[in-house]
Protein backbone atom coordinates (compact mmCIF):
# COMPACT_ATOMS: atom_id res chain seq x y z
CA UNK A 1 0.00 0.00 0.00
CA UNK A 2 1.46 3.72 -0.85
CA UNK A 3 2.21 5.23 1.96
CA UNK A 4 1.56 8.46 0.68
CA UNK A 5 -2.09 8.16 1.06
CA UNK A 6 -1.97 7.34 4.47
CA UNK A 7 -0.78 10.99 5.55
CA UNK A 8 -3.32 12.40 7.44
CA UNK A 9 -3.58 16.32 7.76
CA UNK A 10 -3.27 16.66 11.55
CA UNK A 11 -6.14 19.05 13.30
CA UNK A 12 -6.18 21.01 16.38
CA UNK A 13 -8.33 19.77 19.22
CA UNK A 14 -12.11 21.14 18.93
CA UNK A 15 -11.27 23.47 22.82
CA UNK A 16 -8.30 25.09 20.92
CA UNK A 17 -10.16 25.51 17.62
CA UNK A 18 -13.31 27.56 19.14
CA UNK A 19 -10.94 29.43 21.82
CA UNK A 20 -9.30 30.61 18.28
CA UNK A 21 -12.71 31.00 16.29
CA UNK A 22 -13.74 33.33 19.71
CA UNK A 23 -10.59 35.62 19.76
CA UNK A 24 -11.11 36.28 16.52
CA UNK A 25 -14.59 37.57 16.80
CA UNK A 26 -15.10 41.33 17.88
CA UNK A 27 -14.57 42.63 21.35
CA UNK A 28 -17.71 43.64 22.48
CA UNK A 29 -16.69 43.92 26.50
CA UNK A 30 -17.22 47.70 26.33
CA UNK A 31 -20.96 47.89 24.84
CA UNK A 32 -23.54 48.10 26.83
CA UNK A 33 -26.24 45.00 26.93
CA UNK A 34 -29.68 44.74 27.89
CA UNK A 35 -29.81 41.86 29.49
CA UNK A 36 -33.49 41.90 29.84
CA UNK A 37 -35.50 39.55 27.91
CA UNK A 38 -38.14 41.34 26.05
CA UNK A 39 -42.37 39.68 25.64
CA UNK A 40 -43.63 39.48 22.33
CA UNK A 41 -46.56 37.07 21.08
CA UNK A 42 -44.49 37.34 17.90
CA UNK A 43 -44.40 33.82 16.44
CA UNK A 44 -42.48 31.45 14.45
CA UNK A 45 -44.64 31.26 12.10
CA UNK A 46 -45.89 34.77 11.76
CA UNK A 47 -41.64 35.60 11.00
CA UNK A 48 -41.53 32.90 8.15
CA UNK A 49 -45.00 34.28 6.46
CA UNK A 50 -43.63 38.42 6.74
CA UNK A 51 -40.03 36.97 5.21
CA UNK A 52 -41.61 34.86 3.02
CA UNK A 53 -43.36 37.83 1.68
CA UNK A 54 -40.31 39.59 1.80
CA UNK A 55 -38.77 41.72 -1.42
CA UNK A 56 -35.59 43.50 -0.17
CA UNK A 57 -32.85 40.98 -1.31
CA UNK A 58 -30.29 41.85 1.58
CA UNK A 59 -32.98 40.59 3.93
CA UNK A 60 -33.09 37.00 2.24
CA UNK A 61 -31.87 33.62 2.67
CA UNK A 62 -31.09 32.23 -0.32
CA UNK A 63 -30.56 28.74 -1.58
CA UNK A 64 -28.81 26.59 -4.68
CA UNK A 65 -29.65 23.33 -5.77
CA UNK A 66 -26.69 20.80 -5.09
CA UNK A 67 -25.90 17.79 -7.24
CA UNK A 68 -25.59 14.34 -5.46
CA UNK A 69 -22.71 12.24 -5.75
CA UNK A 70 -25.31 9.17 -5.98
CA UNK A 71 -27.12 10.90 -9.05
CA UNK A 72 -30.66 9.64 -8.25
CA UNK A 73 -29.05 5.61 -8.58
CA UNK A 74 -28.99 4.96 -4.86
CA UNK A 75 -32.32 6.15 -3.83
CA UNK A 76 -35.46 4.88 -4.67
CA UNK A 77 -37.28 7.76 -5.14
CA UNK A 78 -34.70 9.02 -7.39
CA UNK A 79 -33.05 11.90 -5.25
CA UNK A 80 -30.78 13.28 -7.41
CA UNK A 81 -30.01 16.82 -6.33
CA UNK A 82 -31.30 19.13 -2.71
CA UNK A 83 -32.43 22.33 -2.46
CA UNK A 84 -29.59 23.80 -0.11
CA UNK A 85 -30.18 27.40 1.64
CA UNK A 86 -26.65 29.43 1.96
CA UNK A 87 -25.44 29.50 5.72
CA UNK A 88 -26.34 32.74 7.73
CA UNK A 89 -25.17 34.33 11.14
CA UNK A 90 -27.36 32.20 13.04
CA UNK A 91 -25.70 28.62 12.05
CA UNK A 92 -22.57 29.56 13.67
CA UNK A 93 -24.56 29.41 16.99
CA UNK A 94 -25.11 26.05 15.63
CA UNK A 95 -21.33 25.11 14.80
CA UNK A 96 -20.07 26.73 18.18
CA UNK A 97 -22.46 25.02 20.70
CA UNK A 98 -19.96 22.87 22.62
CA UNK A 99 -22.88 20.08 23.50
CA UNK A 100 -23.28 19.40 19.78
CA UNK A 101 -19.64 18.87 19.24
CA UNK A 102 -19.06 16.66 22.31
CA UNK A 103 -21.82 14.43 21.16
CA UNK A 104 -21.19 14.37 17.60
CA UNK A 105 -24.22 16.05 16.17
CA UNK A 106 -23.27 19.33 15.00
CA UNK A 107 -23.44 19.19 11.45
CA UNK A 108 -26.33 16.44 11.43
CA UNK A 109 -28.08 19.51 13.03
CA UNK A 110 -26.71 22.10 10.36
CA UNK A 111 -27.72 19.95 7.51
CA UNK A 112 -31.26 19.67 9.30
CA UNK A 113 -31.46 23.59 9.06
CA UNK A 114 -29.88 24.02 5.87
CA UNK A 115 -31.45 21.05 3.54
CA UNK A 116 -35.05 22.93 1.95
CA UNK A 117 -36.56 20.11 -0.83
CA UNK A 118 -39.42 18.96 0.92
CA UNK A 119 -39.39 15.58 2.70
CA UNK A 120 -35.63 15.19 2.70
CA UNK A 121 -34.27 14.00 5.68
CA UNK A 122 -30.28 14.20 6.44
CA UNK A 123 -29.99 10.90 7.89
CA UNK A 124 -31.56 9.08 5.10
CA UNK A 125 -28.74 10.15 2.85
CA UNK A 126 -25.46 8.63 2.07
CA UNK A 127 -22.87 9.46 3.77
CA UNK A 128 -21.26 10.23 0.47
CA UNK A 129 -23.90 12.95 -0.26
CA UNK A 130 -23.84 14.43 2.94
CA UNK A 131 -20.30 15.18 2.29
CA UNK A 132 -21.07 16.43 -0.93
CA UNK A 133 -23.37 19.05 0.82
CA UNK A 134 -21.20 19.68 3.89
CA UNK A 135 -18.63 20.56 1.33
CA UNK A 136 -20.72 23.24 -0.37
CA UNK A 137 -22.01 24.94 2.81
CA UNK A 138 -18.18 25.48 3.53
CA UNK A 139 -17.09 27.06 0.55
CA UNK A 140 -20.26 29.29 0.05
CA UNK A 141 -19.69 30.33 3.50
CA UNK A 142 -16.24 31.09 4.12
CA UNK A 143 -14.48 30.42 0.30
CA UNK A 144 -12.69 27.48 -1.19
CA UNK A 145 -9.25 27.83 0.70
CA UNK A 146 -8.91 25.66 3.56
CA UNK A 147 -5.13 25.94 5.67
CA UNK A 148 -4.56 22.80 7.01
CA UNK A 149 -1.12 20.72 8.55
CA UNK A 150 0.33 17.98 6.74
CA UNK A 151 2.81 15.65 7.27
CA UNK A 152 5.54 15.38 4.65
CA UNK A 153 5.84 11.42 4.47
CA UNK A 154 9.28 11.49 3.89
CA UNK A 155 10.31 13.51 7.26
CA UNK A 156 7.59 12.98 9.52
CA UNK A 157 7.14 16.75 9.83
CA UNK A 158 4.08 19.26 9.46
CA UNK A 159 4.00 21.92 8.09
CA UNK A 160 0.79 24.13 7.26
CA UNK A 161 -0.63 25.03 3.64
CA UNK A 162 -3.64 26.39 2.14
CA UNK A 163 -5.67 24.10 -0.27
CA UNK A 164 -8.38 24.94 -2.73
CA UNK A 165 -11.68 22.83 -2.02
CA UNK A 166 -12.70 23.38 -5.57
CA UNK A 167 -10.69 20.73 -7.08
CA UNK A 168 -12.22 18.36 -5.09
CA UNK A 169 -14.33 16.18 -7.36
CA UNK A 170 -17.04 13.46 -7.08
CA UNK A 171 -16.07 9.69 -7.67
CA UNK A 172 -17.53 7.98 -10.82
CA UNK A 173 -19.78 5.80 -10.37
CA UNK A 174 -18.79 2.14 -12.14
CA UNK A 175 -20.95 -0.30 -10.48
CA UNK A 176 -24.46 0.12 -9.75
CA UNK A 177 -26.40 -1.87 -6.81
CA UNK A 178 -29.09 -4.60 -8.04
CA UNK A 179 -33.02 -4.48 -7.78
CA UNK A 180 -32.56 -4.36 -4.29
CA UNK A 181 -29.82 -2.24 -3.75
CA UNK A 182 -27.23 -4.42 -3.01
CA UNK A 183 -23.50 -5.49 -4.14
CA UNK A 184 -21.57 -8.83 -4.26
CA UNK A 185 -18.36 -9.48 -3.62
CA UNK A 186 -16.29 -12.55 -3.54
CA UNK A 187 -14.01 -13.37 -0.45
CA UNK A 188 -10.91 -14.38 -1.32
CA UNK A 189 -9.88 -16.79 1.67
CA UNK A 190 -13.51 -18.57 2.69
CA UNK A 191 -14.28 -18.59 -0.64
CA UNK A 192 -17.93 -17.14 -0.24
CA UNK A 193 -19.98 -14.47 -2.05
CA UNK A 194 -21.31 -11.77 0.39
CA UNK A 195 -24.28 -9.03 -0.26
CA UNK A 196 -24.04 -5.93 0.91
CA UNK A 197 -25.62 -2.84 1.23
CA UNK A 198 -24.51 1.06 1.77
CA UNK A 199 -25.74 2.47 5.36
CA UNK A 200 -27.83 6.05 5.11
CA UNK A 201 -26.07 8.74 7.36
CA UNK A 202 -28.52 7.66 10.24
CA UNK A 203 -27.84 3.79 10.05
CA UNK A 204 -23.86 4.77 10.07
CA UNK A 205 -24.62 6.90 13.50
CA UNK A 206 -26.25 4.34 15.29
CA UNK A 207 -23.58 1.50 14.80
CA UNK A 208 -21.46 4.49 16.29
CA UNK A 209 -23.36 5.41 19.41
CA UNK A 210 -24.16 1.47 19.92
CA UNK A 211 -20.37 0.69 19.31
CA UNK A 212 -19.40 3.65 22.04
CA UNK A 213 -22.23 2.31 24.65
CA UNK A 214 -20.42 -1.28 24.07
CA UNK A 215 -17.21 0.25 24.84
CA UNK A 216 -18.43 2.11 27.88
CA UNK A 217 -20.76 -0.49 29.19
CA UNK A 218 -17.90 -3.28 29.19
CA UNK A 219 -14.89 -0.93 30.16
CA UNK A 220 -12.87 -2.13 26.74
CA UNK A 221 -9.73 -0.49 25.50
CA UNK A 222 -10.88 -0.07 21.93
CA UNK A 223 -14.67 0.45 19.95
CA UNK A 224 -15.46 -2.38 17.83
CA UNK A 225 -17.27 0.39 15.13
CA UNK A 226 -15.20 -0.76 12.57
CA UNK A 227 -16.42 -4.48 12.88
CA UNK A 228 -20.07 -3.67 13.80
CA UNK A 229 -20.37 -1.52 10.63
CA UNK A 230 -19.17 -4.04 8.56
CA UNK A 231 -21.60 -6.59 10.22
CA UNK A 232 -24.85 -3.80 9.47
CA UNK A 233 -23.39 -3.73 5.65
CA UNK A 234 -23.73 -7.19 5.11
CA UNK A 235 -27.23 -8.57 4.14
CA UNK A 236 -26.08 -12.21 2.99
CA UNK A 237 -23.25 -14.98 2.91
CA UNK A 238 -23.84 -17.71 0.67
CA UNK A 239 -27.50 -16.74 0.63
CA UNK A 240 -27.60 -17.08 4.44
CA UNK A 241 -29.36 -14.07 6.01
CA UNK A 242 -29.82 -15.04 9.45
CA UNK A 243 -28.29 -12.28 11.39
CA UNK A 244 -26.28 -14.70 14.01
CA UNK A 245 -24.70 -16.73 11.62
CA UNK A 246 -23.45 -13.68 9.92
CA UNK A 247 -22.19 -11.91 13.18
CA UNK A 248 -20.21 -14.63 13.82
CA UNK A 249 -18.87 -15.36 10.62
CA UNK A 250 -17.68 -11.93 10.42
CA UNK A 251 -16.08 -12.51 14.00
CA UNK A 252 -14.43 -15.61 12.45
CA UNK A 253 -13.28 -13.85 9.36
CA UNK A 254 -9.89 -13.73 8.14
CA UNK A 255 -8.57 -10.51 8.07
CA UNK A 256 -7.81 -10.55 4.26
CA UNK A 257 -11.74 -11.18 3.33
CA UNK A 258 -12.73 -8.36 5.78
CA UNK A 259 -10.35 -5.95 4.00
CA UNK A 260 -11.89 -7.04 0.45
CA UNK A 261 -14.99 -6.44 1.80
CA UNK A 262 -14.41 -3.07 2.90
CA UNK A 263 -12.51 -2.22 0.02
CA UNK A 264 -15.76 -3.27 -2.47
CA UNK A 265 -17.85 -0.87 -0.30
CA UNK A 266 -15.45 1.45 -0.51
CA UNK A 267 -15.34 1.51 -4.34
CA UNK A 268 -19.15 1.40 -4.85
CA UNK A 269 -20.09 4.43 -2.14
CA UNK A 270 -20.94 7.45 -3.90
CA UNK A 271 -18.89 10.57 -2.48
CA UNK A 272 -16.84 13.19 -2.59
CA UNK A 273 -13.29 12.29 -3.73
CA UNK A 274 -11.00 13.60 -0.45
CA UNK A 275 -7.57 12.46 -2.05
CA UNK A 276 -5.79 15.41 -2.38
CA UNK A 277 -2.40 16.17 -4.00
CA UNK A 278 -0.17 18.43 -1.22
CA UNK A 279 3.25 20.23 -2.34
CA UNK A 280 6.18 20.03 0.30
CA UNK A 281 8.34 23.46 0.35
CA UNK A 282 11.04 21.66 -1.94
CA UNK A 283 7.92 20.45 -4.43
CA UNK A 284 7.77 17.09 -3.11
CA UNK A 285 4.52 15.91 -4.64
CA UNK A 286 2.04 12.93 -2.38
CA UNK A 287 -1.53 12.38 -1.46
CA UNK A 288 -3.63 12.14 1.66
CA UNK A 289 -6.60 11.97 2.49
CA UNK A 290 -8.64 15.37 3.94
CA UNK A 291 -11.00 15.16 6.41
CA UNK A 292 -13.96 17.25 8.10
CA UNK A 293 -13.26 17.98 11.55
CA UNK A 294 -15.17 21.06 13.06
CA UNK A 295 -12.43 23.32 12.48
CA UNK A 296 -13.43 22.78 8.66
CA UNK A 297 -16.25 25.45 9.15
CA UNK A 298 -14.10 27.76 11.37
CA UNK A 299 -11.44 29.48 8.78
CA UNK A 300 -8.49 31.27 10.19
CA UNK A 301 -9.04 29.50 13.71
Amino acid sequence: MDNNLNQIPQKESIDDVLKKYKENDINTNNVAVNTSIPKSSYTKQDYENVLSKETDPDLITSAEIIKLPSKGLFYKNGLSEVNVEYMTSKDEDVLTTASLIDNGTVFDVLLKRKIKTPNVNPDDLLLGDRSAILLFLRSSSYGSNYSVQVTDPRTGISFKTEIDLLKLKYKEIKELPDQLGHFTVELPMRKKTVYFRLLTTGEDNIVYKKSEAMKEAYGSEFSEYSTMKLKAHIVSINEKTDRSYIDRFVDAMPALDALTIRKKIMDVSPDVNMDYEFTAKDGFKFNAKLTMGIDFFFPGA
